[in-house]
């Protein structure tokens, strides 16, 4: 539709916005002073002068008082059932050390049921102010009779005491499971951390939520995202349960946030669980993508490197997909019409993904790498050669620059940590997300930490390593209109464009003008999703 159209005598807009700054990542037209909304569609787009020309009888008319607006923002990695779950654990962010840890869990357990599982996350022993040996005896101590498992905040580690490892089986006579590790003391005893794919031992003994408590978690979660001014999320791991959650939820047009669902891979077999093809149950469901995993975290030592861990140097990390295993599966889903994102943090693993993308021949199916947080340097350049979309995650950065170099060294950082600019100068293709709940899901705060590379204390002064800052526009742009293509959906979203979809964000200011500390405490005004207004700032 053209944005100069007039309307015809039997066109009038259902709600139209006016007096506010339109930043509509449309470059025919970047910014307007109105929009007008019909149905679940943008309708026009232009300057407040002509907006008389889309008014009818019905339609209502929102006065901004100079506030912008933006097409809804879009997390290209979160994980919303979890996100929400977490909500019930014990929040460990703050504790310094791991005394405090302990107390928390001995003053919970003299609340919680006979035999109540004690879930905690968060704990992050890099910002503790010695380095302390961590044992399940130390649980053991204040809860004997409580099965307790504690994940540290990348989410590739848990803390369990013996309980945990009795119910799992665990012992010292227990393989290491492929692409993991049980930690153990001298005499071969598992100590209580689990790393990777050995978490999967306990999370195949601990009790599962029902059916109608995951339905719950998830439409919480995504109110809450409504009020972040998200208006898609890629949910980057979904196994079965969760998979009918979300058609429950779709079929009963009780999701206000569109979804794109990554089907998890963890082992060969689970290709089995997506047979068929992509599928588009509705336009707030799709599920066209297989998630796998290629390695571990940097904070746990688990993501596949190619020199061994500053801090560890018997360490390189793990793989936890052999060549013969991996693109076969691959080959499947590419042969089946699925995308494919594939997590991957080291420099080993992310050029295992690219040699297998390369092999396959990927061009054109907008096949993702997850993470991507350590590139050998050779190998940035591939992933715009090969047409690889590298998923990223901005607060990662600023979340992880505290400790990092503890692990990499400065050397392996400057080539290669978070390269954001190099990425982008190379003609590769970024888009933003979260992975909530490792960090916040504020796209606000992502978009902060990618033009600032800053926390939010505003440290390090001039950014950390600031040659890796990105534009305002371009850290618009991962969380708008490249992240739709990266969902195959840059026709409907993600940009103000007359004809697409109704899903936009209004803020009180001007993202690509204003302080970026403000950023830090902004809040949505109102989100707009399918032409409805779905979340309104009271007062």
């Amino acid at each position: 539709m053209n944005q100069k159209l007039k309307k015809s005598n039997s066109i009038s807009a259902d709600i139209l916005l006016h007096n506010g700054v339109f930043i509509t990542m449309d470059p025919a037209r970047p910014e307007a002073t109105a929009l007008a909304i019909k149905n679940t569609l943008i309708l026009w787009v232009g300057d407040q002068n002509e907006m008389d020309d889309w008014k009818g009888q019905g339609t209502r008319t929102i006065d901004l008082k100079g506030c912008c607006v933006y097409p809804g923002f879009i997390d290209t990695h979160m994980h919303v059932l979890y996100t929400g779950l977490v909500k019930s654990y014990l929040q460990l962010q703050e504790c310094l050390d791991k005394s405090t840890i302990i107390s928390k869990v001995k003053e919970y357990v003299k609340i919680c049921q006979k035999d109540e599982w004690i879930f905690g996350i968060g704990w992050d022993d890099h910002h503790w102010s010695k380095k302390t040996v961590l044992h399940a005896a130390d649980l053991d101590a204040v809860a004997p009779h409580h099965p307790v498992v504690l994940r540290r905040s990348d989410t590739h580690l848990i803390w369990v005491n013996s309980l945990v490892l009795k119910l799992a089986g665990i012992d010292a006579k227990t393989t290491e499971p492929a692409g993991g590790k049980i930690e153990r003391d001298p005499a071969g005893n598992p100590t209580g951390i689990l790393i990777d794919s050995a978490m999967g031992m306990v999370h195949d003994v601990i009790p599962i939520c029902s059916f109608q408590q995951r339905v719950q978690i998830i439409q919480n979660t995504l109110e809450d995202c409504l009020q972040k001014g998200i208006t898609t999320v890629h949910n980057a791991s979904t196994d079965e349960s969760d998979f009918q959650s979300f058609k429950q939820l779709a079929s009963e047009n009780r999701l206000k946030v569109r979804i794109y669902l990554m089907g998890a891979v963890r082992h060969k077999e689970d290709i089995q669980l997506w047979k068929g093809s992509p599928q588009t149950y509705s336009p707030f469901l799709q599920q066209c993508c297989l998630k796998l995993w290629m390695d571990g975290a940097l904070g746990s030592r688990g993501a596949a490197l190619f020199e061994p861990y500053e801090d560890d140097g018997n360490n390189c990390g793990h793989l936890l997909w052999e060549k013969e295993d991996l693109l076969p599966i691959l080959q499947q889903a590419k042969f089946k019409g699925f995308q494919v994102a594939i997590h991957a943090i080291g420099d080993r693993a992310i050029q295992c993904v690219l040699d297998a993308y390369e092999k396959l021949g990927v061009k054109g199916l907008r096949w993702r790498i997850e993470h991507a947080q350590q590139i050998a340097h050779a190998d940035i350049k591939r992933f715009a050669e090969l047409e690889v979309i590298a998923a990223m995650q901005p607060l990662h950065a600023t979340a992880d620059m505290a400790w990092i170099k503890e692990r990499l060294g400065k050397k392996r950082i400057e080539s290669g940590a978070f390269m954001w600019r190099s990425l982008l100068d190379s003609g590769a293709m970024i888009v933003g997300g979260s992975d909530a709940p490792v960090v916040d899901a504020n796209p606000l705060w992502g978009i902060y930490a990618a033009i600032t590379r800053q926390d939010h204390h505003q440290f390090p002064e001039k950014g950390w390593y600031p040659k890796q800052k990105v534009t305002r526009e371009e850290a618009l742009k991962i969380y708008t209109i490249d992240a739709a293509y990266a969902c195959f959906r840059e026709n409907e979203l993600g940009s103000l464009t007359p004809g697409k979809l109704a899903d936009l964000v209004v803020l009180p200011e001007n993202l690509l003008t204003c302080e970026p500390k403000a950023m830090l405490n902004m809040k949505v005004i109102y989100t707009i999703v399918n032409g409805k207004i779905v979340f309104e700032r009271n007062g």
